[in-house]
């Protein structure tokens, strides 16, 4: 399974927004450069995560602020708000529907699977993660003109 790259952006974002709390709210900007995210791209995810009602708005130039206590936050769910909800619905084995899938032996292990990841990150909140996790850099993405 791969997930975007807009749900790593998500996460990070969060994971940056639970760790400077006290700053709250942030722009875009000052996250994009923060975690090295094309801020051009950050401004696409974030009004998706506060349609999932995970982030809210402080006013168009004063930027973004939690929209709940990041403890009441599951992973899955910030997963799922930019991956959507069928993230671990289809067996990698299949497109479509599978007349055997009672039958497979690597059904049985994905569904098992699936069932033991989806129980991991709803019961791992956005707090839990942010502190626990080490701060990650990702490579700075020029634009096509070098900005």
């Amino acid at each position: 399974m791969k997930v975007k790259q807009a749900t790593a952006y998500a996460l990070h974002a969060m994971m940056y927004m639970v760790r400077h709390v006290t700053q709250l709210p942030v722009t875009v900007d000052a996250i994009a450069r923060a975690e090295h995210i094309p801020p051009r791209y950050l401004a696409k995810i974030l009004p998706q995560l506060a349609r999932a009602g995970l982030v809210k708005t402080a006013g168009r130039k004063k930027g973004y602020l939690l929209a709940r206590d990041p403890q009441e936050i599951s992973l899955l769910e910030l997963l799922e708000a930019v991956e959507g909800r069928s993230l671990f619905a289809d067996c990698f084995m299949r497109h479509g529907d599978c007349p055997s899938a009672a039958d497979c032996g690597i059904h049985a292990v994905w569904r098992e699977s699936v069932a033991q990841v989806t129980e991991y990150l709803a019961g791992t909140n956005l707090a839990a993660a942010a502190w626990s996790h080490p701060e990650h850099r990702f490579e700075q993405v020029d634009a096509p003109d070098g900005r």
